[in-house]
């Protein structure tokens, strides 16, 4: 695990919430890091936008822009070759924000054992065992706050257990080992807009490396904001994305259903899963 972390966003066409991401990330991330986001051709004034975050600080935002959308994964495959070689990495979707300490809570969790790949929070909107409706809990209304943001990050500081393992994990906010992503290699570009944390997910899992979801640490998800800027809600690229991803692992794994592959506690020898609590 790095002491440092390099926060890789892309944007397109969501530029208030994109901006309130970088507010909470530049205001809440308590360790060194460095945010690179890709622009995938907005026209909604984000360019702008971000150029200014940019130039406001210039030592930790850096920003590309891009003249066409390349989709999700290939955007992330442009910062690559930049990123500091001993950092780890964090995926952050543009509509995601972030509470106190998130950083170092989700490293707290990577040093719970040198296997663990990745980790990543519950929250609002995450889909899955992420969800925090999933964990029984309430809040206030379905708009956001940052008082609510606030108020159940603190809540669950103290929650037992705190970390859990699983399946698979949401790519919504994914926090990387460095170790993790030399060893299994970024998101797969033919992943296009779709499938990609899945895919990246049990590749990590058939190396032999342990995923885990941090019970403690809650973000807010604003509802898939950029599949909502596309002309068809980004249905073709999901489609072409999941269709990828099937033919890629045809074959390979046809002894699992997808529930035991992806999504219950039942353990499995390959790949390898037990389920753990922290």
């Amino acid at each position: 695990m790095s002491s440092s972390i390099e926060v890789i966003m892309v944007s397109c066409n969501t530029c208030e919430k994109t901006a309130r991401c970088l507010a909470l990330l530049l205001k809440y991330t308590d360790v060194p890091f460095h945010i690179w986001v890709i622009d995938n051709a907005s026209t909604d004034g984000s360019q702008e936008m971000l150029r200014t975050y940019q130039h406001m600080h210039p030592a930790c935002v850096t920003v590309i822009e891009n003249t066409t959308n390349v989709g999700y994964a290939p955007a992330i495959h442009q910062v690559y070759v930049d990123l500091h070689p001993t950092s780890d990495l964090c995926y952050v979707n543009s509509d995601v924000y972030v509470g106190p300490q998130w950083t170092s809570r989700l490293q707290r969790h990577l040093m719970h054992d040198p296997q663990i790949a990745a980790v990543a929070p519950i929250g609002r909107g995450i889909g899955g065992r992420q969800d925090l409706d999933h964990k029984g809990r309430e809040w206030a209304g379905n708009a956001y706050s940052e008082a609510v943001l606030l108020a159940v990050n603190a809540t669950l500081e103290s929650v037992i257990p705190c970390a859990v393992t699983a399946k698979t994990l949401q790519g919504t906010l994914l926090y990387i080992r460095r170790s993790a992503h030399e060893e299994i290699g970024g998101l797969d570009p033919e992943c296009i807009c779709g499938a990609d944390d899945a895919d990246w997910c049990l590749r990590a899992r058939l190396a032999g490396w342990k995923l885990v979801i941090a019970l403690d640490t809650f973000v807010w998800h604003d509802d898939h904001s950029s599949f909502r800027r596309l002309e068809d809600q980004g249905e073709q690229w999901i489609d072409c994305s999941w269709a990828y991803f099937n033919q890629k692992w045809a074959g390979r794994l046809d002894h699992l259903t997808w529930v035991d592959l992806m999504e219950n506690a039942t353990p499995t020898d390959d790949p390898v899963y037990r389920y753990e609590e922290f």
